[in-house]
């Protein structure tokens, strides 16, 4: 059985029990560029690499053993494209599903980044990675990745951006930011490890962390001269009879090799425990008092290839960690691992949802009180955890102004890149200026509509705003548009009376309207003014003419009013599914701020409210949705009432992925899906006729045709842009359904 210089292909022995959920399969140390930080000394003049026919049998053998993800790597594993698109082709027809990691060069063009990232979909590539930082930019610029990401927005294929981080992290806001505006782009951060060109890093340049069980040591890796190690690209230069390298496909099949990597004491224990566990074991163990242990490690990987390069160490670990109990804790620890990753605990979407919801509302909430350490960790402590985008988030949900206590906060301080804390007091301070510009506008729309002779209803956030004691307005959430609701006959003229005043008011004097229950709104010094006939549109069926006979006086204003604390929950919850559940935890802010000041809240009322409209689910799947996550206090006999049917299941699917993710405005949602998660509201086909026969005429016809002159997103000539964007949120939905 031949191997010079690549990977054999020796049969496979069927699957294996616990096998790996995913296998990293490097098609070439070969590279395009020699990075600075690259972890196998990757570059232009490596010649020896596997052929096409060994990677083939690799991936026959890895589904064989019950793999469900390969990970495609190099080097640069496009510089052998043709043998790429075989491998995936390949692993499609299996069953199995494949991902790459990549610099991206092959972007050089927007018409090269096209045409390759259709190929590589085409033949069922699920994921795709771009390391993108201040060494990738170093060698290639910032436009093949840029190329990338423009390419996978078109086709609303989601790409993952790399950025690795050291100590000093200046350089990676300024990275971030020039992937702000692709909605396909996910960014992780990873830290810079000294493995690899990256040995000659000093230790102060790096971040440091070593806490916490290897998150790299459950998906080993095939290299490519045909070894298997623990993990991809930090254990590639370890030597035979290290524990990290399991052995070779030169002497045993892929299927033994995974099921070495399976049972291992030492991996085993670095996957589970962590590399700190084996240094605690190792220094109580009789004969090595005097291990060299450093002070400082420069990483995880600097720790783990310390302890695992010293064959003492190796062979004293090796029996220690063998013995019965610590056996039984790893078993434990590995089921509860399972477990949570089964849950969705430790995963992405977790961490970049509930689990990040949960620490900033708690943190928001609660002006005193620290956040939790073992949770920040799991959270703030992965690497996929996508920190520009939540703060993008946060500040869209008004946080940052009562999250300006915890940015200081040392375990924030010990995760968050620096851009993550200065975006957020920036928005702080924005959201500053903005409170006294609305008043002063608020003072301006009450003088006129007192001059017309009517009164206006404001809602959402500039509700409370203005029903908040000055004293406690600065833990107040920020307010974003002054939405007030004004008699259909007075709208218009105060509109038009606004813009006339030349009080500082701007806007298209000829604006339509925007939405179906809006007009066009107007600014004041930059702060957008909606003035509503309707508080929500008529499809949703709200008993609005008993809401608003119940709104309150503001005090110190003649014509302004608020709703009554029944009818502003009611509102926003509907409100949060007006937009598909963005926002959520927004909405779980003024709900719980009601709560707090409205104890005995009329539950009855609100239920009776949400029953008599036409979209009761409308109520209801927000409330599911936010309600346990952020253990809000909402009675259980309230949530007892919700339905239970298939149709609400599919509701709830939908709101658990985007209500502390998605940040969407109006004119950003994709019409169709837009169209679709509204329908599932409907609980009868009369009712959904009802609703698209409204969509096609009157106010919704009316604001459309606004849109489609002002919201290029909404522009018929992205039609086949937005019926792919269909296509890539069914998938999605499809596949949260089997996840849930």
């Amino acid at each position: 059985m031949a191997t010079e210089g690549g990977i054999s292909v020796r049969p496979a022995t069927g699957a294996i029990e616990g096998a790996p959920e995913v296998l990293a399969i490097m098609l070439t140390r070969r590279c395009d560029i020699a990075c600075g930080h690259c972890s196998v000394v990757s570059g232009p003049d490596v010649r020896d690499e596997p052929d096409a026919q060994q990677l083939l049998a690799a991936v026959r053998d890895a589904a064989a053993a019950g793999v469900r993800l390969l990970q495609l790597t190099g080097g640069e594993p496009m510089l052998r494209e043709e043998i790429a698109l075989a491998m995936v082709r390949e692993a499609s027809r299996l069953g199995i599903g494949t991902a790459m990691t990549t610099n991206g060069s092959w972007g050089a063009t927007p018409d090269d980044a096209r045409r390759r990232l259709r190929a590589l979909v085409d033949a069922g590539l699920r994921h795709l990675t771009v390391s993108y930082d201040r060494w990738h930019e170093a060698e290639l610029g910032f436009a093949p990745v840029l190329n990338v990401a423009r390419a996978a927005s078109e086709i609303s294929f989601v790409v993952q951006v790399n950025i690795v981080r050291g100590a000093d992290d200046r350089d990676v806001g300024a990275l971030a930011e020039r992937m702000t505006g692709f909605p396909s782009v996910r960014l992780r951060f990873y830290d810079a490890q000294p493995v690899g060109r990256a040995k000659s890093f000093r230790n102060e340049t790096l971040r440091s962390e070593v806490a916490g069980f290897c998150r790299a040591a459950w998906f080993p890796a095939l290299t490519d001269d045909g070894r298997v190690t623990a993990c991809n690209g930090p254990a590639y230069f370890q030597k035979p009879g290290s524990p990290l390298v399991l052995g070779s496909m030169r002497d045993a099949p892929l299927a033994e090799l995974l099921a070495r990597h399976r049972d291992d004491p030492i991996v085993a224990s670095i996957r589970a425990l962590g590399p700190t566990r084996l240094r605690e074991e190792l220094a109580r163990l009789p004969g090595f008092e005097g291990f060299p242990f450093r002070e400082r490690y420069g990483g995880m990987c600097d720790l783990c290839l310390h302890l695992t390069s010293d064959p003492a160490a190796v062979a004293a670990l090796r029996e220690r960690l063998s013995d019965p109990r610590i056996a039984a804790e790893r078993a434990a620890t590995v089921r509860v691992i399972e477990s949570a990753r089964r849950d969705g605990e430790f995963g992405t979407r977790h961490a970049n949802g509930v689990g990040a919801a949960r620490l900033f509302f708690d943190a928001a909430r609660s002006p005193s009180s620290a956040l939790p350490r073992s949770a920040a960790a799991r959270v703030f402590g992965r690497s996929d955890f996508d920190w520009k985008r939540r703060a993008e988030y946060l500040a869209a949900c008004g946080f940052a102004r009562p999250l300006a206590h915890a940015l200081d906060d040392p375990e924030l301080a010990r995760w968050a890149p620096r851009f993550f804390v200065e975006d957020l007091r920036r928005a702080g301070a924005r959201a500053a200026i903005a409170d006294l510009v609305k008043g002063d506008a608020l003072a301006r729309v009450d003088e006129a509509l007192a001059a017309i002779g009517t009164h206006g209803v404001l809602l959402k956030g500039t509700a409370l705003l203005v029903s908040t004691a000055a004293a406690d307005r600065g833990r107040l959430r920020a307010t974003g548009d002054v939405d007030i609701v004004v008699p259909p006959p007075a709208a218009r003229r105060l509109r038009a009376d606004l813009l006339a005043s030349g009080g500082g008011f701007e806007g298209a004097c000829d604006g339509g309207r925007s939405a179906a229950h809006h007009l066009a709104p107007v600014s004041f010094r930059g702060v957008a003014i909606e003035i509503h006939e309707r508080i929500l549109p008529r499809s949703f069926g709200l008993p609005e003419e008993d809401m608003l006979a119940r709104a309150r006086a503001v005090p110190g204003t003649r014509s302004l009013r608020v709703l009554d604390p029944e009818g502003f929950v009611l509102h926003a919850l509907f409100h949060c599914t007006a937009h598909v559940f963005a926002f959520g935890l927004k909405t779980a802010w003024d709900v719980a701020w009601t709560l707090d000041a409205t104890p005995d809240l009329d539950w009855d009322r609100v239920e009776r409210w949400a029953r008599g409209s036409r979209l009761s689910r409308a109520f209801w799947t927000p409330l599911r949705a936010l309600a346990e996550p952020l253990a809000l206090a909402i009675p259980r006999t309230v949530l007892a009432g919700a339905p239970a049917d298939r149709r609400q299941r599919a509701l709830d699917t939908i709101a658990r992925e985007r209500v502390f993710r998605a940040t969407e405005g109006p004119f950003e949602l994709n019409p169709f899906s837009k169209t679709a998660a509204h329908l599932l509201l409907c609980d009868s086909w009369r009712a959904r006729a009802a609703h698209v026969a409204e969509l096609a005429h009157g106010e919704a016809a009316e604001a459309r045709r606004e849109a489609r002159r002002h919201a290029p997103a909404q522009s018929l000539a992205r039609l086949p842009q937005q019926l792919r964007e269909v296509a890539f949120h069914w998938r999605a939905f499809r596949e949260a359904t089997l996840r849930s």
